[in-house]
């Protein structure tokens, strides 16, 4: 797994598996429609992307898709629309 989405000792989720779709689809468009420019920056959406991860109980596709955000990021933040 990458290591930007292993869980980090300081950051837990407030998410359940339930909920968590809605924030990652959140994350989703707010990064592909703002990029990582946005009022927040980088590093906001980084840590949001990473609380995220620290869900219990992600499926793989749920992974796959805080990857390509992670990605996104680390990309320098190029809009680009979502496919799940």
């Amino acid at each position: 797994m990458n290591q930007t989405l292993e869980r980090h000792a300081t950051i837990t989720s407030p998410y359940t598996p339930r909920n968590v779709d809605a924030a990652i689809g959140h994350l989703e468009r707010v990064l592909s429609a703002e990029s990582a420019n946005s009022l927040f920056g980088q590093t906001y959406w980084r840590t949001r992307v990473q609380q995220v991860s620290a869900t219990r109980g992600l499926q793989h596709g749920q992974r796959a898709r805080l990857e390509r955000l992670m990605k996104l990021l680390s990309d320098g933040g190029c809009a680009q629309p979502f496919e799940r």
